[in-house]
C-alpha cells in the first residue's frame, strides 16, 4: 500500500478462481474478462478492502445507479428535462446522461483528495454498456483528465487515486488492464488480441 501501489489478497468468493495477489498502480485500471468472469465481484471486493483500510471510496454501478433507478432519482429531484431525455434515449445515451450528471461530483472528490493528500478509490461498473465508440473515448478522456488532476506520471499518478473500471469495450481496455481471474497485468496490441483473450478466457 502507498504511492507505489495498492496491494491486497483477493479471495475466491464464488468458485471463479483460486484467489490471487493483486497490485494496482495509482491511476486508471481496466478490469477485463468476459461476462461472468468476476469483474463486478472484484469491484465489490476492492470496495470492501479499501474501506477496511480507511480509503474513501466512490462506487458507481450502471445496473444499480442507472436505468430506471436513475429515472426515479430524476423524478424525485424534479429534474424533468433529464427524465424526458432519459426516457427517449438509447441505453448508451442514458449511460452518458446518468454518469455525466455525477461526473462533477467525482471531479470534486478527486480535487479534494489531492488537496488533502488522502487516497481515493473510484470504482465504476458497466459504464460502457451499450455505449458507442465515440462515447467510450469520451469516458477515457475523462479518466485521463482525472489522472492529470492527480499528477500524471509514467505508469500512474503521483497521488493515490485509483480509478478501477469493469469494462467490456476495447476502447477502455487499451491501456492498463488486469485479468479478473488471475490479477495479472495485461496489455493488448490491437482489437484482435483483445477479442482472442476474451473468447479464450474460460479455456485457460
Amino acid at each position: 500500500m502507498g504511492k507505489t501501489g495498492f496491494r491486497c489478497k483477493i479471495p475466491d468468493w464464488y468458485g471463479i478462481h483460486s484467489g490471487f495477489n493483486l497490485l494496482l498502480r495509482p491511476g486508471y485500471t481496466a478490469l477485463v474478462g468476459p461476462n461472468g468472469a468476476g469483474k463486478t465481484t472484484l469491484l465489490l471486493q476492492l470496495e470492501e478492502i479499501a474501506k477496511e483500510r480507511g480509503y474513501e471510496v466512490f462506487h458507481y454501478s450502471n445496473l444499480r445507479d442507472g436505468g430506471e433507478n436513475a429515472r426515479q432519482q430524476y423524478l424525485r429531484e424534479d429534474s424533468l428535462d433529464y427524465l424526458a431525455t432519459s426516457v427517449c434515449s438509447s441505453e448508451g445515451e442514458q449511460l452518458v446522461l446518468n454518469f455525466g450528471k455525477i461526473a462533477g461530483k467525482i471531479g470534486g472528490l478527486v480535487r479534494k483528495s489531492v488537496e488533502n493528500d488522502t487516497p481515493l478509490f473510484i470504482l465504476l461498473d458497466g459504464l460502457d454498456s451499450g455505449a458507442s465508440i465515440d462515447r467510450t473515448r469520451e469516458l477515457m478522456a475523462l479518466f485521463r483528465l482525472m489522472e492529470r488532476d492527480a499528477g500524471e506520471t509514467p505508469g500512474g499518478t503521483e497521488h493515490e487515486l485509483y480509478i478501477v473500471a469493469a469494462v467490456n469495450s476495447y476502447e477502455l481496455a487499451r491501456y492498463s488492464c488486469v485479468d479478473v481471474r488471475t490479477g495479472e497485468s495485461l496489455s493488448f496490441g490491437n482489437y484482435a488480441d483483445y477479442a482472442k483473450y476474451i473468447c479464450n478466457c474460460f479455456d485457460r
